[in-house]
This record gives C-alpha cells, structure tokens and sequence, in this order.
C-alpha cells in the first residue's frame, strides 16, 4: 500500500500539468476532464512502470490510477473553494 501511494504522489503531479496544458491549449470540454485525468494517470503509470521497474507494475497502475482520480479532486476543490456565490 506504501508503494502505491509512493507512485500516486509522484505521478500526480505529472497528471496536473498534462491536464493544465490541455486545459489551456485546447478547447475541450471540461466534462472530460475526469476522464483525461484517470486515462493519463493510468497511462503514466504504465509507462513508470515499464521504465523503472516492470516488475511491479501493477503498483504503478493502481498509483496511477489513484494519481488521475485525485488529480480531478484536486481541481474540483479548488474551483468550489474560490467560486463566488451568489445567494451571499
């Protein structure tokens, strides 16, 4: 579990940045951005895996799977923590 976490730490921030470029970059609609997330979470972490240490790859799968879930989470919290309301 240790090692699991380890790799969603790291990867995480990998997973932000990608999903900031494409944010900026391009037009996509943000409803897929979840999605983009937990896709390049999965993706970076078989590559990881693959580079580092094939033999537990499962462990970067699930981190990076983790990492692309959170990666959503993290945005969400801060676009509900600085969006104005309106009923104040």
């Amino acid at each position: 579990m240790d090692n699991i976490l380890a790799a969603a730490t790291t990867i995480i921030a990998f997973v932000l940045a990608f999903t900031q470029l494409i944010k900026k970059y391009t037009k996509a609609d943000s409803k897929w951005l979840p999605l983009l997330n937990l896709l390049t979470g999965l993706f970076l972490g078989i590559a990881w895996s693959l580079s580092f240490a094939p033999d537990q790859m499962i462990v970067f799968v699930w981190g990076g799977a983790i990492a692309g879930l959170a990666a959503g989470g993290f945005y969400d919290l801060g676009a509900n923590t600085f969006r104005k309301d309106d009923d104040a």
